[in-house]
This record gives C-alpha cells, structure tokens and sequence, in this order.
C-alpha cells in the first residue's frame, strides 16, 4: 500500500502538458500547395541536371574525350561521383526548405507554461 501524502511533503513537480492547436483547412491546402511547388521545382532541377550529363556527351567531345583526375573522362567522374553528391545536397536542401515551409505555415503543439523555464538554471554553473 502506497504511503499517504503528509501535510509537509512538498509538492510534486508541476508538469506542462501540451495544447492541442488544430490547423484550419485552409491553412492545410496552402500548406500543401506550398509543397507542391517547391516539390515540382526540385524535380525539374533534378531532371534537367540528370538530363545533362547525357546531352554532354552527344554535344560535347571534351566531356567524353578528355581526362582530369586519373584519366577519368569528365562524364565518368560525374557519373560515378558527381551526380552522387549532387542529388545529396538536393535532397537536403529540398528537405530542409520544405520542412521549414511548413513549420512556418502551420502550427504545432504549443506546451503551456512559461518558455524560459529552466533554462537560467542550466546556463548557471554548478556550485
């Protein structure tokens, strides 16, 4: 059996529950229009770069004749590695600018209370 409270035990900890904001419909179709937008410029980006490296070739002799690094052929070195580290960087860029999009345009969870709490506390030093 769990020991009753006493009138001098302190009391427990407030905890801050968080609030429930419901978006409207509105603000959740420009949102996804938002989205979208953004969605289909990185594709066309992605495609017209993809698309490149092959029109090179056709249009370029340099890009499939000469040499760089180790006698790779330019086109070899993009295939192999460019294009690798480019659709890394879109896909960040992609992800950070479509996830700050939406928490600029629609709300989350708020929590209740004040919004500094604590914080002094874990700045000041121990002691």
């Amino acid at each position: 059996m769990p020991p009753s409270p006493r009138d001098d035990d302190p009391p427990p900890p407030a905890r801050w529950e968080p609030i429930d904001e419901y978006d409207s419909p509105a603000e959740v179709d420009a949102t996804f229009r938002t989205q979208r937008r953004i969605a289909f410029g990185y594709f066309a980006v992605f495609l017209v770069v993809t698309l490149a490296v092959p029109a090179l070739t056709l249009v370029l002799d340099w890009w499939s004749q000469g040499r760089v690094i180790g006698g790779l052929s330019p086109n070899f070195v993009m295939a192999a590695g460019g294009l690798y580290l480019f659709f890394f960087l879109l896909a960040v860029g992609a992800s950070a600018l479509a996830t700050g999009v939406e928490d600029r345009m629609l709300g989350g969870p708020g929590v209740v209370g004040p919004p500094d709490e604590g914080v002094a506390d874990a700045l000041d030093p121990p002691g």
